[in-house]
């Protein structure tokens, strides 16, 4: 069962960043290597390469239409604040749980700073 595991944990896919997808659709439409070629060394698959070529390549942008620079900062921001939210909401449950003498203590000290 362990080595079941550590198996399935291996097999994860990695994670990569967007400003990494937006490198690596950079260097394929420059057109200096192919897209297994550029998967290969960039240790990603060229299905994936594909797929954010299509998002973030020069004619996914065009399709999108007015989707830019500002439009992407809004959507992250928004995503920030959602899970901003959502930690205060926890935090506040939390407090309730401590009880109404420890909930007004720490507000005492967030009044004071």
């Amino acid at each position: 069962m362990k080595q079941d595991q550590q198996q399935s944990q291996s097999r994860r896919r990695p994670r990569y960043d967007e400003e990494f997808k937006r490198n690596a659709v950079e260097l394929l439409e420059s057109g200096e290597r192919s897209a297994v070629q550029l998967g290969r060394e960039l240790g990603v698959s060229d299905c994936s390469l594909g797929k954010w070529k299509r998002q973030y390549g020069r004619q996914g942008q065009a399709a999108r239409s007015g989707l830019g620079a500002e439009q992407s900062r809004i959507e992250q921001l928004e995503r920030e604040l959602a899970a901003v939210s959502r930690q205060r909401d926890i935090f506040e449950k939390s407090l309730g749980h401590l009880g109404p003498a420890t909930a007004a203590g720490i507000q005492g000290i967030d009044n004071e700073q």
